[in-house]
């Protein structure tokens, strides 16, 4: 009996460590770690970002019109030369209206020949020629829209092409 005796101490002694080992770093494993907590706020400076969009009503101080002048003859000669009659007309007429001629410019010219008749494409005796010149002008004087569309139309205009409201200068409004 004697022999067992020591593997029963040995036994004993060996358990006394384990167990003294199990308590000194099993509790650590049964610790909850420390939490820190963090700041709310970011570090970044704070900012506000605001989106929008503004809009402003402004009554115009001029308009902007299209006056043209179209003619159809046989010749291209023909017609170039009854169309300029018309517009020379045209434009003594905005200028006794009181249109200085800087608010005068010639916005389009175009010659070209007409082939296509009623049906068919027309023969070169059918064949006619088109001439027209637009220019625009700028109506200073607001009530004076309407006496200048109908002294246009009396001196041959036979093309209006709209009347714009607009602001004679809008960089002070978009400020």
């Amino acid at each position: 009996m004697k022999t067992h005796l020591p593997h029963k101490v040995t036994a004993a002694v060996l358990a006394a460590a384990l167990l003294l080992t199990g308590t000194l770093f099993g509790g650590a494993w049964l610790q909850t770690p420390a939490v820190q907590a963090q700041d709310a706020a970011p570090s970044s400076p704070r900012t506000i970002t605001v989106v929008g969009e503004g809009v402003v009503n402004i009554e115009p101080n001029v308009a902007r019109t299209n006056i043209g002048v179209e003619v159809l003859r046989p010749t291209v000669e023909e017609a170039a030369a009854e169309n300029s009659q018309i517009v020379d007309g045209l434009l003594a007429t905005l200028t006794e209206l009181g249109i200085p001629g800087e608010d005068i410019q010639t916005s389009g010219f175009n010659v070209y020949a007409e082939r296509y008749g009623p049906g068919a494409p027309a023969s070169e005796e059918e064949v006619q020629y088109r001439v027209s010149n637009t220019v625009t002008v700028i109506i200073r004087d607001l009530d004076k829209v309407g006496e200048v569309l109908d002294a246009s139309i009396k001196a041959g205009a036979n093309n209006i092409f709209g009347v714009e409201f607009l602001l004679d200068d809008a960089t002070a409004v978009r400020s």
